[in-house]
């Protein structure tokens, strides 16, 4: 559902009845409001009595009176009273309507439906003679006009009696298409389907004018509306055109002239609607100037006739011809944003599924009106048909012809029901134009087939229908209609239930109440006792007499909790504690049941207040079930005066109930002393030589601790809510008891300050929290509670630090709470220095047990406020350093520039280690230390070293490289033992150098110092050799030397024949390879003999294939650099070492383990090809011995290989041989030279 501005409110009288009627119909109906719902004026008024008890078969009555409504013996209403409301699923999107269940919870229907005999009869009866012909469309006023489809219209007055018959002022002028009346309901104005239109007197039915001309030719007349100028209508016709009829009186002669506000050959219009404002607010501006809404397909035209013809809003339209648009007016009061109240015109614009809703203002100052749209309503059914009921139900006729009612404010269904008994008459064959000769367009005769406006009408809220079957018409029922309904079936709790619903404002469609607020209350009220005492009288004389106790107690359990939940709801608690329970505690099953609801009502907080009779019955019968926790929770949400109070304190003080016995002393005696005391010298008994208390001792004492802490905070237990009546003085009271040296009977073996021991004992933290937010208060701070403070330190001080049972934790939370209350601001506690000192020392007793960082800020507190001046700092640092205060530790340290012991404080705090490298890198760099204190903390680096690499590698890093650049040897020297340590410490020195070189400090052209580089990569080769041939290849500022010794140190091959080729030595790089490549063979060999596994023999035969690699890789670099001589001796040697190796492999390994050496030999060849001749190697190969014998298919394959080599070498000579010569034919003009070169080179490398 899209808001597009305010939701709409009520509150204007959109009945527009004379002041008498009103008056008639409010002496006679008291409590109905006619501005909920209009009731109109009738001949004779009913009296109240008689329309209540109407009998529903009766078939007279007057047109629009009670009777008129009731049902019909006739099968087309049969049921109709008893139909079901129909639901709607919510629509997803902000358009969706929402789904109705709250206000329908009982099976009730809002819509009545009843047929008007008299008219029906009548309209029935003409069906037969030719002469009248069928209805076609109805008009509703003071008057009910039937049109017939042979050109006739009937008039009926409101007591169904036919007043005239107007007959059609020329032969075969076709069916009535279209009728309608002006305000002062003098003149009828009919068109015709043949687009002929005639004007009548509608109290004679007599013929005053025919207007032929004042339209398109042989259109067809789809809707006449007049305006508030009785003497203006305006009309439309199934060519899509929109007009303006004017009647006038020259002289006595009369005349009509026409406007057409709207062509069709723009774009069809399919409704138009004039605003009628002039009937209940003739002072509205636009009462003079005729405002019209038109609609087509594509767009909403309003526009004002006068005093000229002007457009002033204008919105585009997605509309289906086949559900083509709608449109309705309605005077409605607007809630504006500031809680203001207006009442405008809004329109009512239906498309498809959607309403939308257009308000229409009057802006001062302003010629033209202020459109906006209010609000977008989305229904989940197809709408045929809309008109307004009232200022905020619309009902809406669907497709398959349902009548809904909407609930505009919570864009709801409230009701629905099924009207296809009516057999509603269509205006089909007019938008189709059947009667006529001229064609229509195809949207104009899709649009007929859906269209029965003319058919339905509105008057007064009432909705009257024309059909096939007669006339209906369909209103709302009156709330107390609805409510008798349903006591008449039998379902008196429904109908509590429907008036509690209107009570709390949740029910929809609520009509015929008053809008006074205390007024309507009383009268649901009133009707809610009387439905209680119905359902009474009805279950009291229903009780089951056979069957188990279950079925009775079922019995009485489905009406008592609905009656008295029903009173709670209305604040009956006279007629709840009084009567109500009379009646039901006549039997004992239903007394029974009436007491036992009372307890979720109590816990709910819908009681607070019973009759002290009533809950003296309700103690009995819990305290005889056993109930008593039930008992003690209704207690403490019950006022006092609600009980007998020494029942309640003996049932509590009975069986154990300290928040009952609490809750009555304190409430009722404003005592709070006395529970108090009581129960802790039961704790006290309880907890004498019993380490493990039970856990019902457990909670009275945390019981006991919640109950002090809101007597001394100014609460009421155990609610919690604020005491405002005797809050100082129960406070000072409580404490002043807990204070005291004895209690009021102490035997011998009583301690001392007994009460205030035996809460120290239970949870000393806790309590002292207590005292703590206690102290808090106004009351503790004055003379007289600073007084108090005082009393208690000095009571702590003789229990705890003279006691003998207290533990170092109990000890040190004492002492914490004495020291925060020495350092608040206005703190006057008084207390000698010996204590201060011995609290200091147990404050700092390295005790796991006790609260570190409790214990912690309190001496911090101690040390600021000034209260240890007189120890020293050189004391105090001893003992927090004793008691791993690291934060004190920290002061301490900064105030004396210790600042290497302040480093070590860092690293020592678990949770404030991450801190170190801001402190750090504060010291070290920054110009506002000196270079003493600077050089402290690099010392005091070296030594935590390991730990500040443990805590962050990366920053410890950086710090090393800015301000510790030539330490780093020390710092390896701290970690020797570690060698990955070491490693990953150099690389993070390297990586981050490599990153900011400017902030290192090497030799000249270098960042990283050639010495640190060297050791980096000696860690390198222990740690991570696989890594050191690419770090040497992708790097330069190392020694060459240094680094090929280390590299020979740890045997890796691969870095050391890199380092011989980049010193030109690439012999010895050779003979290293070399030297490799055998040992790999070596191994293979070993893993191809049949017995070694698959797994040894796959990793041996990768190693060896990665070595024959890297030789194959290395020959082809070096030999670029060699003359061809050198260049194949080196090849022939790997060759000659590869045949050898393939020569032992035929000798040891088995039939399936040959021929993988003879594939890397077959890749050896191919990448000699270019390198070396190839007859020199052909020639080697064929006289190798390893090729002399065996299969043809293991040579062809080899030799295929060098051929193919061959060739691509051959292509690739061929193809730089063309572009060189062509390149040097267009330089040098010797194009056709070139040619002849290329074919003979050509000719000589196929």
């Amino acid at each position: 559902m899209g808001d597009f501005g305010n939701p709409f409110a009520t509150g204007a009288d959109d009945a527009g009845h004379t002041a008498e009627e009103i008056d008639a119909i409010l002496n006679d109906l008291q409590g109905t409001d006619v501005s909920d719902f209009d009731i109109p004026a009738i001949a004779t008024l009913p009296t109240l009595e008689s329309i209540l008890n109407e009998d529903d078969t009766d078939g007279g009555g007057s047109f629009f009176d009670s009777s008129a409504f009731n049902n019909s013996a006739a099968s087309y209403t049969s049921g109709v009273e008893d139909a079901s409301i129909a639901s709607f699923d919510v629509v997803s999107g902000a358009s969706a309507i929402r789904k109705c269940a709250e206000s329908l919870k009982v099976n009730d229907s809002l819509i009545k439906l009843a047929k008007l005999r008299k008219v029906s009869a009548e309209t029935i009866k003409q069906k037969s003679p030719s002469k009248f012909g069928n209805p076609t469309v109805v008009l509703i006023g003071s008057r009910l006009a039937i049109g017939t489809s042979t050109g006739y219209v009937h008039v009926f007055d409101l007591t169904q009696k036919l007043v005239c018959r107007c007959s059609p002022p020329a032969a075969e002028i076709g069916p009535v298409s279209a009728i309608d009346a002006n305000r002062d309901e003098r003149r009828l104005l009919v068109g015709f389907a043949k687009g002929l239109l005639a004007l009548y007197d509608l109290q004679t039915g007599k013929h005053l004018q025919t207007m032929e001309d004042v339209h398109s030719f042989e259109c067809s007349i789809l809707s006449i509306k007049f305006t508030d100028n009785p003497n203006m209508a305006i009309f439309t016709d199934n060519g899509g055109s929109v007009y303006a009829l004017e009647f006038k009186s020259t002289l006595g002669r009369k005349s009509a002239s026409s406007t057409c506000i709207f062509s069709g050959s723009k774009g069809e219009a399919f409704a138009a609607e004039p605003l009628l404002v002039s009937e209940k607010f003739p002072l509205h501006r636009f009462s003079e100037t005729f405002i019209v809404a038109v609609v087509s397909l594509n767009k909403l035209i309003i526009a004002e006739l006068k005093p000229v013809l002007r457009s002033v809003f204008s919105f585009p339209l997605e509309a289906s011809p086949t559900k083509p648009p709608l449109l309705e007016w309605h005077i409605v009061t607007i809630q504006t944003g500031d809680n203001s109240k207006s009442v405008e015109p809004v329109l009512a614009v239906a498309t498809g599924r959607q309403i939308v809703f257009v308000q229409v203002s009057a802006v001062v100052g302003e010629a033209a009106p202020k459109c906006s749209f209010i609000q977008r309503t989305t229904l989940e059914f197809d709408i045929m048909n809309i008109k307004w009921m009232n200022n905020y139900l619309l009902s809406v006729i669907d497709i398959a012809e349902r009548l809904h009612v909407v609930d505009i404010r919570s864009q709801s269904v409230i009701d629905s029901v099924d009207i296809s008994f009516v057999g509603l008459t269509y205006q089909s064959s007019f938008y189709k134009g059947l009667a006529t000769t001229r064609s229509v367009s195809q949207a104009m005769a899709l649009a007929g087939d859906s269209s029965c406006s003319q058919s339905i009408g509105m008057y007064q809220g009432q909705i009257v229908l024309l059909g096939n079957n007669g006339v209906f018409v369909a209103s709302l029922r009156m709330w107390f209609e609805r409510v008798e309904r349903l006591v008449s079936k039998e379902k008196e709790l429904e109908a509590i239930k429907f008036v509690l619903d209107i009570y709390s404002g949740q029910a929809k469609g609520v009509l015929g109440l008053t809008r006074d607020a205390q007024e309507r209350r009383g009268i649901l009220r009133r009707q809610v006792r009387s439905l209680i005492q119905t359902a009474i009288d009805r279950c009291l004389k229903s009780v089951p007499v056979h069957g188990k106790i279950d079925i009775l107690k079922e019995h009485f359990e489905a009406v008592i909790p609905v009656c008295m939940e029903a009173c709670t709801a209305t604040g009956d608690y006279e007629f709840l504690f009084g009567s109500l329970y009379d009646r039901f505690s006549l039997d004992v099953m239903a007394r029974s049941v009436y007491l036992q609801c009372l307890e979720p009502m109590i816990l709910n907080d819908d009681l607070d207040d019973l009759s002290p009779g009533v809950f003296k019955d309700f103690i009995e019968l819990y305290e005889s079930r056993d109930q008593f926790v039930s008992i003690e929770a209704c207690v403490v949400r019950l006022k006092v005066s609600s009980f007998d109070i020494h029942q309640v304190v003996g049932v509590c003080r009975q069986y154990d109930l300290f928040d009952g016995l609490a809750y009555v002393f304190t409430t009722a005696f404003a005592d709070a002393r006395t529970p108090l005391e009581e129960y802790l010298l039961r704790l006290r008994r309880e907890m004498r030589g019993k380490p493990n208390l039970p856990d019902e001792i457990v909670a009275l004492g945390n019981k006991l601790i919640v109950y002090l802490s809101c007597c001394l905070n100014g609460l009421t237990y155990p609610s919690g809510l604020p005491n405002d009546t005797h809050a100082s003085a129960i406070a000072l009271d409580v404490f002043q008891s807990l204070l005291a040296r004895h209690s009021r009977s102490p035997d011998d073996a009583e301690p001392v300050f007994v009460h205030l021991r035996t809460l120290l004992d239970f949870n000393t933290r806790e309590t002292l929290n207590v005292f703590a937010m206690a102290f808090n208060q106004p009351y503790f701070n004055d003379a007289k509670g600073l007084e108090f403070q005082q009393q208690l330190v000095d009571r702590l001080q003789q229990v705890v630090v003279h006691g003998e049972d207290f533990e170092p934790t109990h000890v040190s939370a004492v002492f914490t709470f004495i020291a925060r209350l020495m350092t608040k601001p206005d703190a006057k506690i008084v207390i000698n220095r010996m204590l201060i000192e011995q609290t200091l020392e147990v404050l700092c007793v390295a005790d796991s047990r006790s609260r570190h960082d409790e214990r912690e800020t309190a001496v911090m507190e101690l040390y600021h406020s000034g209260v240890l001046k007189h120890i020293g700092d050189k004391l105090v640092m001893k003992l927090a350093e004793t008691a791993k205060f690291f934060r004190l530790c920290e002061i301490l340290y900064e105030k004396h520039n210790m600042y290497d012991k302040l480093l070590n404080c860092y690293l020592d705090d678990s949770l404030r280690k991450g801190y170190i490298f801001g402190f750090l890198q504060r010291v070290l760099i920054s110009p506002l230390y000196e270079e003493a204190d600077r050089q402290l903390v690099r010392d005091a680096f070296i030594v935590r070293f390991a730990d500040l690499l443990a805590l962050d590698r990366a920053k410890t890093a950086q710090l090393t490289v800015s301000s510790l650049w030539n330490d780093v040897p020390r710092l390896l020297k701290v970690i020797s033992s570690d060698i990955m340590g070491q490693y990953l410490f150099v690389k993070a020195l390297f990586d981050f150098v490599l990153r900011t070189p400017s902030t290192a400090t090497g030799s000249e052209g270098t960042a990283f110092p050639m010495e640190y580089h060297d050791i980096f990569i000696e860690l390198m080769c222990q740690v991570r050799p696989d890594t050191v041939y690419d770090h040497i290849r992708s790097n330069d500022g190392f020694d060459a030397d240094r680094a090929l010794e280390v590299c020979r140190k740890y045997g890796l091959v691969k870095p050391m024949a890199y380092l011989l080729e980049k010193r030109g030595d690439a012999d010895q790089a050779l003979d290293i390879l070399m030297e490799e490549f055998n040992r790999m063979v070596c191994h293979y060999l070993v893993s191809q003999r049949d017995e070694a596994s698959t797994e040894e023999y796959e990793k041996t035969l990768h190693a060896t294939t990665d070595t024959a690699r890297l030789v194959m890789d290395f020959c082809q670099r070096v030999g670029m650099k060699m003359d061809q001589p050198s260049r194949e001796k080196m090849w022939l040697r790997v060759l000659e070492f590869m045949l050898s190796a393939i020569k032992s492999t035929d000798a040891t390994c088995g039939d399936s383990r040959k021929s993988d050496l003879r594939i890397l030999c077959v890749d050896l060849l191919k990448c000699m090809t270019g390198h070396v001749d190839l007859l020199v190697f052909l020639k080697l190969i064929l006289e190798d011995p390893a090729y002399r014998h065996g299969k043809f298919g293991e040579l062809r394959d080899l030799l295929l290989g060098i051929v193919d080599a061959y060739s691509y070498e051959t292509v690739r000579l061929s193809q730089y041989l063309r572009t060189s010569l062509s390149i040097v034919a267009n330089s040098f003009f010797l194009s056709d030279f070139a040619l002849i070169y290329e074919k003979s080179t050509l000719s000589r490398h196929p």
